[in-house]
């Protein structure tokens, strides 16, 4: 099959035809495989049957990219709508973050009734930790008419995935699985210092790294390897690169998993070893792009810009979330123009973007998650080594993972490059937003909802499993050998138990007693209190000494048996012991989903939420609020915004999203009638926490965090970007994105005041003083998007119409204008 000149590979062809007979459709395939085709085709097919179509993803990069690409299709038909940006919002084809998609449902499930397809790219973001439960509502309460085109990765468990879409959805649901990459991957290892390798080599590297300590020789390295030419030693960790350069594998997606090992990492090659990875005529083309695009985007005056161009004449750069979203882009715009040759980049770049590259690089196969180091999963792993190999330019791409011979573990990094993936596992973990909106609709039926998760579905084969284990542990236990009492008319089992009870207490009483001594030494030193001291410790050696007399009664002490006895005792109590965590695991798995939906149910109920079967003013107000809505909602009906000023309450607003932070220079608030409030706000939490720890409520609501209070109260009062780290030291994409984030929460409160006038008017203002300059994500995007005409400009809608956020933001989760969907 052709589709716009291209020759179709077998599994796309099934999408499609499955997307013909009107079902929704599962697909997984490689990364780079052409799942994009599948999409594209689905939104074709809505258009020219005037049908609606949703495009969600899960990071704003990928919906703000393939709004352009739509658009420059399909021009106005095409909208987005994110918690950023609301570009005609009335189109037929939208584009979205999943949280949107999620949350339009429980504002007013209506407004999506004209939509045919909704397209899910990156499914298995449902594996999220923190985001993963939006897809699942998303698939279990939207509207039964809409079709869906689930895309992702390999999943491994696919079929039971498909099992329960099935379970929840009328329409039918096909499956198309596709294991091969059109463009094959080599995998390798660089052993630093010696070269390039494989697993089997990782013993014997370590062995010699470690010996004596000494500094490896040249004789050292891999004898099927040339060796390497070296960087200076400041630099060995860009050692790679000309090994790259050498066997023609530029471009490279180079993947690093920190912000500042990505800087580090160009810096060294462009300032440290003159690196220069473009011809002439190439380097004045990609300055003339640069330069356009810092002009289109104003950005030139910004810091480090004249660095990056240093950069970016050598064919490097990096990119990473804590750069200024504009820059992000123009490095975007640059890798796709195929001039950058060398990319230090973080893992978000791995998401969706269709940037592919000759070859992908992993600085390390550790990263840290926020509590300690580990070694990445297989899925991350494959997720980023995907972006090897361009269809249509490579037969091969190749994929190469740094590796420090003597801290390496052969075992774990097996599991990493290995082609087994881990399944999916469900999320599943209700807000107390949708608790809310749940109980507004189904009442005390709400824990039905959990019957039709993932995760029910995924733990009844987890307890049908154990309880197969349990009756396996039950039928061995019945044959195991009990103990026999010699003695007539005495149980051997009760016996052995006794007497291992009576040791156990006499060992418990025994070291209570050494203690008491212990004390009573300590408390009657010296001459003048010898005689208490012998007195009390004489009354402590009688109580040891009927301790031990004590020992001599049992009739198992000294009986020829015992050993046998003990024996048999041992393994049936370590029997028992296992059979016993089996059963707790299954009382778990069983009922700890609908314990969690109780404990919040109770704290809503105590906090003045919900009442018989029925949303209480606040529990309305908190409903149409996602993300921070308690604290959001004790804090409006407590009257904490009609006492503070726009600037203030923009400061209160960016202590309750921001998360804490342990390193890292701010200033602090000095300003004390707003500290009073912040402090009194933070004792509002604390009654929650209280409730929620009284309840056994697994995840607590968050104090404030007071760190960027001054940056904020800066910004709204007029300062200019630059000046900002003078407050705090911060990533200038972090500022941005944070800053946002309390955009998108304070039009939230807005749409859940409607009617407030006053109230509604100075979240007006608010708003006003933080979206300007490089904050502003629409005037961002209007920017990138050259070909907007005078007709697509005049469907801009002001963002103010936004309504949904999600508190796990993480670059991507953010929510919308669900009013803004209908037509």
């Amino acid at each position: 099959m052709l589709y716009k000149g291209l020759q179709l590979d077998r599994f796309q062809e099934e999408a499609i035809a499955a997307i013909n007979r009107d079902n929704s459709v599962i697909v997984t395939a490689p990364t780079g495989a052409g799942k994009t085709v599948i999409a594209e085709y689905a939104v074709e097919k809505c258009i020219a049957e005037n049908h609606r179509v949703i495009y969600t993803a899960p990071i704003k990069a990928l919906s703000n990219q393939k709004y352009r690409d739509f658009y420059a299709e399909y021009g106005d038909k095409i909208g987005i709508v994110t918690g950023d940006v609301v570009l005609n919002p009335y189109a037929q084809v939208l584009l979205m973050t999943t949280e949107i998609f999620r949350n339009t449902i429980f504002d007013d499930i209506e407004r999506l009734q004209d939509v045919s397809y909704v397209i899910f790219d990156e499914i298995h973001y449902i594996n999220d930790i923190e985001r993963g439960t939006v897809w699942e509502e998303s698939l279990i309460f939207a509207p039964q008419h809409i079709k869906f085109v689930c895309l992702s990765a390999t999943i491994p468990n696919i079929n039971t995935f498909a099992e329960w879409m099935r379970s929840i959805r009328d329409i039918d649901i096909e499956v198309v699985e596709e294991l091969n990459r059109p463009v094959p991957l080599e995998h390798h290892l660089y052993f630093k210092d010696y070269g390039v390798g494989d697993v089997k080599h990782i013993a014997a590297l370590r062995n010699k790294a470690q010996h004596d300590g000494r500094k490896p020789r040249k004789s050292d390295r891999l004898d099927a390897n040339k060796p390497i030419k070296e960087l200076p030693a400041d630099f060995t960790e860009t050692r790679l690169v000309p090994h790259l350069r050498r066997k023609k594998q530029l471009p490279c997606l180079y993947f690093c998993f920190s912000r500042k090992g990505c800087e580090e990492n160009a810096s060294a090659l462009v300032f440290g070893s003159q690196l220069q990875l473009l011809n002439k005529k190439q380097r004045a083309e990609i300055l003339q792009q640069f330069d356009e695009l810092c002009v289109q985007f104003d950005i030139v005056e910004e810091k480090k810009i004249t660095e990056f161009r240093r950069l970016v004449s050598c064919g490097i750069a990096y990119h990473h979330a804590g750069m200024l979203p504009t820059l992000k882009e123009v490095v975007e715009r640059l890798f796709t123009s195929g001039l950058i040759q060398l990319l230090f980049t973080t893992e978000t770049f791995a998401v969706g973007i269709n940037m592919p590259a000759c070859s992908v690089v992993f600085d390390s196969l550790e990263k840290f998650d926020g509590i300690g180091f580990r070694y990445l999963k297989a899925r991350e792993y494959h997720q980023m080594a995907g972006r090897a190999g361009r269809r249509g330019i490579d037969t091969i791409g190749y994929v190469y993972a740094q590796i420090i011979p003597e801290y390496a573990d052969s075992g774990e990094i097996k599991g990493v490059v290995a082609d087994k993936i881990e399944p999916i596992e469900s999320q599943f973990n209700l807000s107390y937003s949708s608790i809310l909106n749940l109980y507004q609709k189904y009442g005390d039926d709400i824990y039905d909802v959990y019957t039709m998760s993932l995760s029910n579905h995924q733990n009844r084969v987890r307890v049908a499993n154990l309880n197969k284990q349990i009756a396996v542990k039950t039928e061995k236990l019945q044959v195991l050998p009990e103990p026999e009492c010699i003695h007539d008319g005495i149980e051997g089992t009760q016996q052995i138990q006794k007497h291992y009870r009576q040791k156990r207490d006499r060992e418990k009483n025994l070291q209570r007693l050494h203690v008491e001594m212990g004390q009573i030494k300590s408390e009657t030193r010296g001459k003048k209190r010898k005689k208490e001291r012998s007195k009390r410790l004489r009354v402590i050696h009688r109580q040891i000494k009927q301790f031990q007399t004590k020992a001599e009664q049992s009739l198992c002490d000294g009986c020829q048996y015992l050993q046998t006895c003990t024996a048999r005792y041992k393994t049936i109590r370590k029997e028992e012991e296992r059979l016993q965590k089996l059963k707790k695991r299954t009382t778990f798995i069983e009922n700890d989903p609908r314990q969690q939906i109780a404990a919040r149910l109770k704290v809503l109920e105590e906090l003045g939420y919900i009442e018989a079967q029925t949303l209480l003013p606040r529990g309305s107000t908190a409903a149409h609020i996602y993300g921070y809505e308690v604290q959001l909602t004790q804090l409006l009906f407590s009257g904490v915004f009609e006492k503070l000023t726009e600037d203030e309450i923009n400061c209160l607003m960016v202590a309750i999203v921001s998360e804490p932070r342990k390193d890292g220079y701010f200033k602090r608030l000095k300003n004390e009638r707003l500290l009073e409030i912040l402090y009194a706000v933070n004792s509002e939490i604390s009654f929650i926490q209280y409730l929620e720890v009284q309840h056994k409520v697994t995840e607590i609501t968050p104090m404030l965090e007071l760190r960027l209070c001054t940056a904020m109260l800066a910004w709204s009062r007029g300062c200019e970007f630059d000046k900002l780290e003078k407050y705090a030291h911060l990533d200038a994409g972090d500022f941005v994105r944070t800053f946002r984030l309390v955009i998108d929460q304070l039009r939230q409160i807005r749409r859940a005041m409607t009617g407030h006038t006053a109230l509604v008017d100075k979240l007006n203002r608010c708003i006003e003083k933080i979206n300007r300059d490089v904050v502003d994500a629409e005037r961002q995007l209007r920017i990138g998007q050259e070909s907007l005409d005078e007709a697509t400009t005049a469907d801009v809608v002001d963002t103010s119409e936004s309504l949904s956020v999600a508190p796990e933001e993480s670059e991507g989760a953010e929510t919308e204008p669900a009013a803004l969907l209908s037509s």
